[in-house]
């Protein structure tokens, strides 16, 4: 496959296009050119004007450029992260929370500033700018020369002026926590104190539980379990796992277009559908709350 027939087999709207992944990783210098025009393409367009071929492929895209490592990929899509949320909806769905913090690791050319950027701006969607925030844990660990200046960050956070919500205190409290940075226990506190930090998420005591297993062992086990922290080791691994591509799903799929394809030639009369096409980044109709291509219960 040339390169662009990579993108466009990409940019199918359900089925996994592994051949395609494994055409575009043989062609790496070929297709990362494309990949950063899709994303300049993407953030001078909303969920109104992108194409349907961006939208489609982006998934795809973003799994790949985290993959690959490439740093020319890093100040694009931390610019296009800074997007409506409901755009960013439509692009990457569950993987706001599933991969952005590891593609953004991954792909990290050494400027945190557009990192920090995308913290403290409050247009930005808040679950990216938690991500943003693990992302910084990341990157201290895999680039030590930068965990200097992530200190100082995370040390600058709790009296710097911009707008927090409540998860974004907790991502910084468990990045404090995580980096063993004992000395900002007293802010963490106070922080739990006046609710700062949602009860619902965690309390005080399970943050001193975690800053001490770091200071005596290094990280806290369960940061890196719970917020997913290892880079992307391969797309065509995680994505494949992913409801929405799998066999079960396919087939259903499959069966279930036969089917409403199939009366309109027996009857002569057009079909119409009892419930409205579910997409893979609507939510799940068993009412699982979560995403359909993500849903457990399937």
């Amino acid at each position: 496959m040339s390169p662009n027939e990579i993108f466009t087999t990409l940019a199918v709207s359900e089925g996994f296009p592994r051949e395609a992944l494994v055409a575009a990783g043989e062609c790496r210098d070929e297709m990362v050119p494309l990949f950063l025009d899709q994303i300049e393409r993407l953030r001078n367009a909303d969920a109104d004007t992108s194409s349907e071929a961006d939208v489609s492929a982006f998934l795809f895209v973003y799994y790949l450029l985290g993959e690959w490592r490439d740093s020319r990929a890093y100040h694009p899509l931390t610019a296009l992260l800074r997007q409506d949320s409901d755009y960013l909806e439509l692009l990457l769905g569950d993987a706001i929370t599933e991969g952005t913090k590891r593609v953004i690791a991954g792909v990290f050319d050494g400027d945190l500033q557009p990192i920090l950027d995308a913290i403290e701006d409050p247009t930005a969607d808040q679950f990216v700018r938690c991500e943003m925030i693990d992302a910084l844990v990341i990157i201290a660990r895999q680039h030590p020369e930068t965990r200097p200046d992530v200190e100082d960050y995370l040390e600058r956070f709790f009296a710097s002026d911009f707008k927090k919500p409540e998860i974004l205190w907790g991502s910084w409290a468990f990045a404090v926590a995580d980096l063993g940075l004992a000395h900002l226990e007293p802010q963490v506190r106070e922080a739990f104190e006046k609710e700062w930090v949602s009860p619902e998420e965690a309390d005080f005591d399970f943050f001193q539980q975690e800053l001490r297993k770091s200071v005596e062992g290094g990280q806290s086990p369960w940061f890196h379990s719970r917020r997913k922290t290892g880079l992307i080791d391969s797309a065509i691994d995680e994505l494949a796992r992913w409801h929405c591509f799998s066999e079960a799903f396919l087939k259903a799929r499959a069966k279930e277009r036969a089917s409403s394809t199939g009366l309109p030639q027996i009857f002569g009369d057009s079909f119409e559908r009892e419930t409205p096409k579910v997409g893979r980044n609507d939510p799940c109709p068993c009412g699982s709350g979560r995403k359909f291509k993500k849903c457990c219960l399937h």
